[in-house]
């Protein structure tokens, strides 16, 4: 007898639906980005929407444009232009005083005074 496989749910936190603008920084002082929407979203992780054409390497900055959010993010998988990741730090972009938020701090700032 067969059984049918398990597709139960095995993240340790649910996902959350989102439609969230978001910027990924990365390479040599975050210098290098790409537009992306995430998806959906835990505690956890995210899913993200970022076109494949974009090399994400393994860890990169996230900025969650809707609030100034900045999310440490590792890669943990990608299909077309669906990526998982999982968050392994959280900072907000307007008062965190990281030297390493520096490049995403000014992004964020400008963006703000576009509005």
């Amino acid at each position: 007898m067969t059984h049918a496989p398990d597709y139960s749910e095995r993240r340790a936190h649910p996902r959350v639906a989102a439609n969230f603008r978001a910027r990924a920084f990365y390479g040599t002082n975050n210098g290098l980005w790409a537009d992306c929407h995430i998806v959906d979203v835990s505690q956890g992780g995210a899913r993200l929407k970022i076109a494949q054409i974009y090399p994400l390497p393994g860890r990169f900055m996230l900025l969650q444009l809707d609030g100034g959010i900045v999310y440490e993010a590792r890669l943990r998988w990608r299909r077309g232009d669906l990526s998982g990741v999982a968050f392994d730090g959280r900072h907000d972009v307007a008062t965190s005083s990281l030297d390493s938020l520096a490049q995403i701090r000014q992004t964020w700032d400008a963006l703000q005074t576009a509005k």
